[in-house]
């Protein structure tokens, strides 16, 4: 039946012609004589009996398509034979640089391109085999051309331009190596067709001669059969013959092929192998499994090697190893592929971890003579691979008898950790006995050479299987050097039951991550009548907090809640006694109260709840707070206030702050109390004021700048006046239009607190607005003259009364303190009241300093006794 045109199989192959050769070869090839047999009379008898229309006469015969790829065959020779003639200079020349001697240290290889008219020299290697492989649109359609012009008669080419219009559609649109495999795809269809319209026509004729046509036909597809074969047999140790499968398996046997070339390359170059090549490996050899599953013979060793160490790289490159290997080593097995020692180990660990354990140990009983022989190379990891299996199991005898063979030799004898682990998780007395005796067993063989990450894994094991017991002896054995055996012990010793040794532990548990360990290790302590101290306590609190899990929330609240009540219980204690001095009689409570909440405890509470906006709780601890008498700690009440002006009770956080530090001076607040409380001003908080509530806000913002000013030695360097503050604190006066207060607070953030406005800030205040914005024409307008009048103010500093080109390089020569005094008189010249005279400002602004508690600190009072 008809076969696929050759002519896609030039691309669809991905083979590499020379550009250079083809202009040479293609006229040659094309007009080469064509053979003929005598098919031609056959056919063309038959095509006189069945296409009597001028349609079907259009469509191409037997002959025709045979003459094509004849054609194409002898083009494809020739420029083989052409290319690898080409080459081998060129190979010759790259293994001299790979290996040079002496002399030849020096020598370099050109590469060039050529076609009728010019040459071209090619920067690399790399060029070079880009240009060898790549896909040339104009080549390919060249190539349609040279074909047309090679047939004889216009009802030849006729035919031809048919299929072709039919096949590829517009040529022009073929540019990549995909479309001719499009391409390849619908030619296949085409073919069918042709064989269903022919079948349907060779039953009008007579038997014999149906049956010559089709004889012929199928020696056409011998032909290729043949030619294929030749190619099969020079292909490298990993090619996977395609004449092997049927034509609807070849294109998945060929994209495989391709891929593992593409990988032996980079390979062979050195590259390290990539996630993304693991993956379009894995991709290919599964698409074509199915084909290759119908002849597993047939398929070289070369290429199941080449398979193995693709798909075998390291986890942190390949996620799914063990999968993958799994589906390979079966494959290999059915295949009955001889592997090596070491991939036959591999092949039994990706079999039992993809869940086919009885086929994984079945075959790791059968490898014990070999591979678990004292000779064996893997003789250690074949029955560590063994421990691990049984252990995975829980036959636990199984892997002993393994363990045993490991330490027979005298070699790690950490092969029994999985062992100890398995134990532990055994619910039973007996298997926690040996469980301890088997890490005695370790320690003892270990020695010196036991590492605390030995330790820390064998406390691991007995805390997740709820063995606090023997994981506190084994805590004793690393801290003490097995010094102290508490098992021989019927009570803890002072060294060990002490709340600085219970720290020191749970230090260690939590900053490794074992939080639930470390839980235990508290509940256990406390039932032998030893307490955590409070700041370790509140570590494990911080620690659940930040893993943000509901229960380790949970657990967190409900332990710094219990401290909270202690404390509570302790100050009622205290009134109790100090009320009844001869009457207090204090009875120990068994187990031991939990310890007394600390200001780090209602910190912790105080900011999970402003976090997660929980109001109501937030009182609850504020209630808390006051009746455990806690001495002020203003970070409790900056979460306080934050959780106030959250809830929009303003009010409520202001007069929170007047009991604490006014009225009851329990507290003593920081810099971030007064970010808080600028926040609560109706100024900062209202679109646009009212103006009946101009004159008490403007008192309200006083009256905050004088108790701001009160506690100014918390501003104390290095930290001082935070910039976001005191720009809250200018945009405030000024959104107020209260001018003497903006100056009188200007003149108090540079003496005072040391704060110079920045010019971007100058810039805001002097065009009136917290967000400079320069996206429409009006904005961009006001910032450049808010920009051009700052810089006439600097420049008058600089150069009084003398004229300059450009503002802007003048003011930029003022540094150091000039230019902040320059931008403060900036500043007093743009917010000066515009109305009274000088004695009248003076009287305004001596009354806003008193009112701000600035009065004395600016020098008002000198100036009036003056």
């Amino acid at each position: 039946m008809p076969r696929r045109p050759l002519l896609f199989d030039r691309w669809a192959r991905n083979r590499s012609i020379c550009p250079s050769c083809l202009h040479s070869l293609q006229r040659k090839a094309f007009f080469h004589q064509r053979r003929t047999t005598t098919t031609t009379s056959y056919k063309s008898a038959t095509k006189k009996q069945l296409s009597p229309g001028h349609e079907s006469s259009l469509r191409p015969s037997a002959e025709e398509l045979k003459g094509y790829m004849a054609e194409i065959k002898e083009l494809q020779r020739a420029t083989a034979q052409r290319v690898t003639a080409q080459r081998a200079p060129t190979q010759r020349a790259a293994t001299r640089k790979e290996a040079p001697s002496e002399e030849e240290d020096q020598v370099s290889v050109r590469y060039f391109e050529e076609d009728e008219e010019k040459r071209i020299e090619l920067e690399d290697e790399q060029a070079f085999d880009d240009s060898l492989g790549k896909f040339d649109g104009a080549e390919f359609k060249d190539l349609l051309h040279n074909i047309k012009d090679a047939l004889g008669s216009e009802n030849e080419k006729e035919s031809f331009q048919s299929v072709i219009r039919e096949l590829c559609g517009d040529v022009d649109s073929i540019s990549s190596l995909e479309d001719i495999e499009k391409l390849v795809a619908r030619s296949d269809v085409y073919n069918k067709e042709i064989d269903a319209q022919l079948e349907e026509k060779l039953v009008d004729l007579p038997p014999d001669l149906a049956d010559m046509v089709r004889e012929q036909f199928a020696s056409l597809d011998e032909i290729e059969e043949d030619e294929e074969d030749d190619e099969d047999f020079d292909a490298p140790p990993y090619h996977i013959p395609k004449n092997v499968w049927k034509r609807a398996h070849r294109k998945k046997v060929e994209r495989l092929n391709n891929i593992l070339t593409s990988v032996n390359r980079d390979l062979d170059r050195g590259h390290r192998i990539k996630k993304s090549t693991v993956t379009s490996v894995y991709k290919a050899y599964s698409i074509a499994r199915q084909s290759l599953s119908l002849a597993w013979d047939k398929v070289p060793s070369g290429a199941w090697n080449l398979l193995w160490k693709v798909l075998s790289v390291d986890e942190s490159v390949h996620i799914r190893r063990m999968s993958h290997m799994s589906r390979l080593a079966r494959d290999m097995m059915t295949a009955k592929v001889s592997m090596k020692p070491a991939q036959q180990l591999l092949a039994m660990e990706a079999i039992f971890v993809d869940g086919e354990t009885s086929v994984s140990v079945k075959n790791w009983r059968k490898s014990i003579a070999s591979l678990g022989k004292v000779k064996s190379p893997l003789y250690k990891e074949f029955w560590e691979l063994g421990v691990h299996m049984f252990c995975r199991l829980g036959q636990v005898d199984e892997a002993m008898y393994a363990a045993e063979k490991i330490l027979v030799k005298r070699l790690d004898p950490r092969i029994l950790m999985p062992i100890i682990h398995t134990l532990s998780e055994k619910a039973t007395d007996e298997s926690r006995d040996r469980a301890w005796e088997l890490y005695r067993r370790m320690r003892t063989l270990l020695g010196k050479d036991m590492q605390l990450a030995d330790y820390d894994q064998v406390i691991s094991h007995f805390l997740t299987t709820h063995q606090t017991e023997n994981a506190l002896y084994a805590f004793v054995d690393m801290m003490f050097d097995g010094s102290i055996d508490l098992k021989q012990r019927k009570g803890m010793p002072s060294v060990v039951a002490n709340k600085y040794f219970l720290g020191k532990w749970l230090k260690r548990l939590i900053g490794a991550g074992d939080l639930d360990g470390a839980w235990s290790v508290v509940e256990f302590m406390r039932s032998k009548g030893v307490s955590a101290a409070p700041i370790h306590l509140n570590g494990l609190i911080g620690a659940w907090q930040r893993s943000g899990g509901a229960d380790d929330v949970e657990k967190a609240e409900r332990l710094a809640w219990a401290m909270v009540e202690s404390r509570i219980r302790f100050v009622a204690r205290r009134r109790a006694a100090a009320a009844s001095p001869g009457k207090a009689n204090y009875v120990p409570e068994q187990p031991p109260p939990w310890p007394a909440a600390t200001n780090e405890t209602f910190s912790l509470l105080a900011i999970a709840y402003c976090i997660r906006s929980l109001r109501e709780k937030m009182l609850l601890l504020w209630d808390a707070f006051r009746e455990a008498e806690m001495s002020g700690d203003a970070f409790v009440m900056n979460q306080l206030l934050e959780s106030h002006i959250q809830a929009g009770r303003h009010q409520e956080a202001r007069d929170m702050y007047q009991s604490l530090v006014v009225e009851q001076e329990k507290a003593t607040p920081d810099p971030y109390t007064f970010s808080a409380l600028w926040k609560t001003l109706a100024v900062n908080r209202l679109q646009v004021l009212p103006a009946r509530m101009l004159a008490e806000a403007t008192a309200e913002a006083r009256q905050l700048f004088k108790e701001t000013v009160r506690f100014r030695h918390v501003f104390s360097p290095p930290d001082g006046m935070d910039g976001q503050l005191a720009r809250k604190m200018l945009h405030t006066f000024r959104i107020l239009d209260d001018r003497h207060g903006f100056l009188v607070a200007l003149h108090t953030l540079d003496s005072v607190f040391n704060f110079v406005p920045s010019e971007t800030l100058a810039i805001e205040l002097t065009i009136g607005t917290t967000r400079l914005q320069w996206d429409t024409r009006s904005r961009r307008r006001a910032l450049l003259v808010a920009k051009h009048d700052m810089d006439r103010d600097l420049v008058a500093a600089v150069d009084r009364g003398r004229p300059v080109d450009n503002a802007a390089e003048a003011a930029d020569q003022l540094q150091g303190r000039a230019r902040s005094e320059a931008l403060l008189r900036h500043l007093r010249r743009k917010f000066r009241p515009a109305l009274g005279s000088d004695d009248e400002l003076a009287v305004h602004g001596a009354e806003a300093a008193r009112q701000m508690g600035v009065f004395d600190l600016l020098g008002f009072g000198s100036a009036e006794e003056k």
